[in-house]
């Protein structure tokens, strides 16, 4: 067995000194043995009660994608879940999996988060666990040459809403056949030709058009406002929320549990608005941040 992983106290050995799998197959030792230790851990995972703790060490290999290959022939041919190949490489994205060659391939399944969490993904898989009372392992590992500190959930996966989030569908469009009037960033405000930051994207529709739930979560206000007019504020796990605004009428109420593609209200021109449009806007911790880098617009 080949140990390369280890707790705050220990180190990882250099990725070159992590056995290396030549060949996926039968003729490869090394191979055959990442397939049995895998086995092993989901055995193990399946029969233990949800109090045991105690779980087989995590061995890391090392393997030289070929051209031909990809995240999910690599998922398929490894029997390792998608989302474990790319958090324990560090990526977020199937297309940044794919621009590596140097991989890392681990003999169990999980969910491997930098410490401290970077990005979006990381920071709802991180939050979301803890929420659940669930602790991670504190271990160090090399990617490249360098020694990074990551959090291990083992025998985690994706939830679907990170499932959503990594294939870039984490949120529906709000209003169906709406045609964008108004980007998120910079602009010049509608009215006083004054240069100004828009927190959202506009989508304009005829007035009573239905507007629907991004995103499942729970409804965290409802109101009027002289700029918005007539809105809704969903808050989505992970910290992030979704704001309907210009609203004609509202179809929810506080503390609300709603699912994606729920009916909350209709378009309208409430508030500061030149014509019937949504003005639709994604929170985060940090801010807001681009509607159309989350959602897949019709």
């Amino acid at each position: 067995m080949f140990l390369v992983l280890a707790g705050p106290a220990l180190c990882a050995s250099a990725p070159d000194h992590y056995p290396v799998l030549h060949v996926l197959s039968k003729d490869d030792a090394l191979f055959v043995q990442q397939q049995a230790e895998l086995d092993g851990f989901r055995q193990i995972t399946e029969a233990r009660s949800p109090t045991e703790t105690s779980l087989p060490p995590l061995d890391l290999f090392s393997y030289t994608k070929r051209p031909t290959e990809d995240l999910f022939s690599l998922n398929a041919r490894l029997g390792i879940r998608y989302d474990t190949l790319v958090t324990l490489n560090g990526v977020a994205s199937a297309s940044g999996f794919n621009a590596m060659t140097r991989l890392l391939i681990p003999s169990q399944d999980g969910l491997f988060v930098n410490n401290p969490p970077r990005g979006d993904l990381e920071n709802i898989i991180y939050s979301t666990r803890l929420a659940d009372g669930k602790k991670p392992q504190n271990l160090t590992i090399f990617r490249g040459a360098n020694a990074q500190s990551v959090y291990y959930f083992p025998g985690e996966g994706f939830s679907g809403m990170e499932r959503a989030y990594f294939l870039q569908i984490l949120y529906r469009t709000p209003v169906d056949k709406g045609h964008i009037t108004s980007l998120y960033g910079w602009r010049s405000d509608p009215f006083t030709g004054a240069r100004e930051f828009h927190g959202g994207l506009d989508i304009g529709a005829p007035d009573g058009t239905p507007v629907y739930a991004a995103r499942e979560g729970i409804v965290e206000e409802v109101g009027t406002s002289d700029e918005l007019g007539k809105f809704i504020v969903i808050t989505h796990a992970g910290g992030y929320q979704t704001v309907y605004g210009h609203l004609s009428s509202i179809n929810v109420s506080i503390k609300q549990e709603v699912s994606t593609g729920t009916v909350i209200g209709a378009v309208g021109h409430t508030g500061h608005a030149t014509g019937p449009h949504l003005h639709f806007e994604v929170r985060t911790k940090s801010g807001t941040t681009d509607p159309l880098q989350l959602i897949r617009l019709k």
